[in-house]
């Protein structure tokens, strides 16, 4: 929306908004018993009807009015308070009703006649009469902003009155737009005479059942959200599998795209996408997000397996060899091996192959020769380890690869007289070398386990001194699974992990996802080939890094580009075992929930386990979107926040798609919503919005 309209638009031009609010609302009856949190109203069947029915948490106006008078009157109180429907309420003589019921019911049935035609009209209006037990949610009251009226909000009621002052209506479907909507200006907005984006998210849509609505006209009724709600800040998108959490992540993500677009606001978008839904053209939605980049580098897609000649999708696999991307490819194969117990697996993963710290080490000449001697052998143990990648057959990149290591003279001319040309002199007087492929780094340490053998078998008839070899754990550890005469199990899991490997990919893809995000593109991740394990530590890893590299920038006193990180089906993402018990420097998702709001980096998850989600991510959520949920255990972790627990019922028997329960930040209260389909034309009118042109509808094939 560029502007506003309706009672919004009133509020600009002058005029009594809350007398307008009553405008065309169907008068439902009055309050006889009100207090601080609830109200019961009385009215009759005839009138239910003509209002359309009254669905269990539906909105209701409450005003001290003229009846027949409402919208040309002033009001007794210059306040219109707002109901919630919570259930039905007896009356003061619930009992003699009943009895009348019973007797006109059984009447009618020996007589084989409609109730109404054996009693007398006074009876039938008396029966006729009902209450609803209500909750007040607050009070709409006017003020004057920046010289204008303005509706003001107040989450209570600041008087009770005994008597009976109230009367009580349904809205209209434009009040109930704006009450849906509200605020759609804020106080701050309207004094710097700003109007927010707002879009439309979906409908207001109380009951599954929509015979009622549909015919008093209310099954259409506008729900718009302004944006910035869900930029920079924490998102819950909560319901089974098939409620819609997919499409609502689509159209929240296509909206931040056409709200930088209009703004000129870079606005960095990073999806994880578990399923490739994301990253691929649905056939369901018959459109896709990746459209929003079609003949731009607005959207980039990292997959295992980019199209050739795609310009849109890029490698999401690592290089193994490497060498500045060893940490990651180390902690990739060690989480592959976490199951794995046998001794010698258990020696493979904890053999210490990265470059020592110094400061780990004591000051002084001790330090040192401990410090250097640490290095030594993690590069003999870095040998092994590029040698067993070259076993286990992952493809060698060409060019690039090196790796230096010490050797002493005897044995290095020793290699060199069996497999000439294999090693590289950096430092003679030091005796390191250096090997220049993975292919001669397998040659080099099947020579070094041939030699050993000897040596421990008592033969040794070059009189060769490879006990600095033998002593080396990270070389020792590594060694026994590339010999593979015990260690045959590791290697083959090992040779599982080529589908994350690619020999052609250059540099950290967290770097390269940052200068993404900071030039303003949607990133999408596509995790849909690879094991859960990996797919995991992988976003864990990319979500640290982005923090730090968010962390810095902020230090560094450089202006914040707003990130947003979407997780699709999060239960698989985030860890179960750290729930509660992480601090928060452990947990990557828990980290960004407490430090990144600093940042503007957001987050949206999406999941069908609220007890999956850590608390402390929970509790800093500012927006709910909560579709059917079938476990009273998630309701009622659920009930912890705002008053989702009224609706708890409702989300475990309603399996409706797309019909959610909506708190976002701004709102003042839950909004039962339908929410919208996405489809191509939200798709177009983004692309509009960052003049682009369309892009037809894929053509199934």
């Amino acid at each position: 929306m560029s502007g506003l309209s309706g009672l919004a638009g009133a509020a600009a031009a002058g005029g009594n908004p809350l007398v307008a609010l009553l405008d065309g609302a169907q008068r439902l009856g009055g309050i006889y018993h009100l207090d601080y949190d609830r109200a019961v109203v009385i009215t009759d069947d005839f009138i239910k009807r003509g209002a359309g029915g009254i669905p269990r948490n539906g909105f209701l106006l409450a005003a001290a009015t003229v009846p027949t008078k409402e919208t040309n009157a002033p009001l007794d109180e210059d306040e219109v308070i707002l109901l919630r429907v919570r259930g039905t309420a007896p009356l003061p003589n619930e009992a003699e009703l009943v009895a009348t019921r019973l007797a006109a019911m059984r009447t009618a049935d020996l007589r084989q006649e409609r109730p109404e035609a054996v009693i007398d009209n006074l009876t039938s209006s008396q029966i006729e009469m009902s209450a609803f037990e209500c909750e007040v949610l607050g009070t709409f009251y006017g003020e004057t902003v920046a010289r204008q009226p303005f509706i003001q909000w107040g989450a209570d009621i600041d008087n009770v009155y005994s008597g009976a002052r109230y009367f009580v209506y349904v809205p209209s479907a434009e009040a109930l737009s704006f009450i849906a909507s509200y605020p759609e200006r804020t106080e701050e907005e309207v004094k710097k005479e700003k109007t927010p984006d707002l879009i439309k998210l979906g409908v207001v849509r109380f009951a599954s059942t929509k015979r009622r609505a549909a015919d008093a006209k209310l099954d259409q009724v506008p729900v718009n959200v302004r944006v910035t709600d869900f930029i920079a800040r924490k998102t819950a998108v909560l319901g089974m599998t098939r409620v819609g959490k997919s499409n609502t992540n689509k159209t929240l993500c296509t909206a931040v795209f056409e709200h930088a677009a209009r703004t000129g606001q870079k606005i960095g978008q990073l999806i994880f996408d578990p399923q490739g839904e994301y990253a691929n053209v649905n056939d369901q939605d018959k459109t896709g997000l990746r459209l929003l980049g079609t003949g731009t580098d607005l959207v980039r897609i990292y997959k295992m397996n980019p199209t050739a000649g795609d310009s849109q999708e890029f490698p999401l696999a690592v290089n193994f060899y490497e060498t500045e991307e060893l940490p990651l490819v180390w902690e990739l194969l060690t989480s592959a091996l976490a199951d794995q117990n046998t001794s010698y697996a258990t020696a493979f993963k904890s053999a210490k192959i990265l470059q020592p710290n110094r400061e780990d080490y004591p000051t002084g000449t001790a330090g040192d020769r401990e410090y250097w001697e640490a290095v030594d052998h993690a590069q003999r143990g870095q040998l092994a380890f590029y040698a067993t990648l070259a076993k286990a057959n992952f493809p060698q990149p060409k060019t690039g690869f090196s790796i230096i290591f010490k050797m002493n003279k005897k044995v290095r001319q020793a290699l060199d007289a069996d497999r000439p040309g294999l090693i590289r002199i950096v430092r003679e007087d030091r005796g390191l070398c250096a090997v220049d492929s993975p292919a001669a780094a397998r040659s080099i340490v099947a020579w070094l386990a041939e030699r050993i053998a000897e040596v421990s078998s008592g033969n040794n008839p070059r009189g060769l001194d490879l006990a600095s070899w033998q002593d080396c754990d990270p070389f020792i550890s590594i060694l026994t699974v590339f010999e593979a005469t015990v260690g045959g199990a590791v290697l083959n899991r090992i040779k599982t992990m080529e589908d994350y490997h690619d020999p052609f990919s250059k540099g950290d893809l967290a770097d390269r996802v940052w200068i993404d995000l900071t030039e303003g593109r949607m990133v999408i991740i596509d995790l849909s080939i690879g094991s859960d394990v990996v797919t995991k530590m992988l976003s864990e890893r990319l979500v640290f890094r982005l923090i730090d590299k968010a962390n810095k920038r902020f230090r560094n006193n450089e202006k914040n580009i707003p990130i947003q990180i979407i997780v699709e089906e999060a239960h698989n993402l985030f860890d179960r075992n750290k729930v509660g018990k992480s601090t928060v420097q452990e947990d990557p998702w828990v980290r960004l929930a407490k430090e990144a709001a600093k940042y503007d980096m957001g987050l949206v998850y999406a999941t069908q386990e609220v007890t999956s989600v850590d608390k402390r991510i929970l509790s800093n959520t500012s927006n709910w979107i909560v579709a059917h949920l079938n476990s009273d255990n998630e309701t009622r972790e659920l009930s912890h926040y705002y008053d989702f627990g009224v609706f708890a019922e409702g989300l475990r028997k309603v399996e409706d798609r797309g019909y959610a329960r909506m708190k976002t930040f701004s709102g003042k209260y839950i909004i039962p919503i339908q929410i919208a389909k996405f489809d191509h034309a939200m798709i177009n009118k983004a692309r509009e919005a960052a003049e682009l042109p369309p892009v037809p509808v894929p053509v199934e094939r």
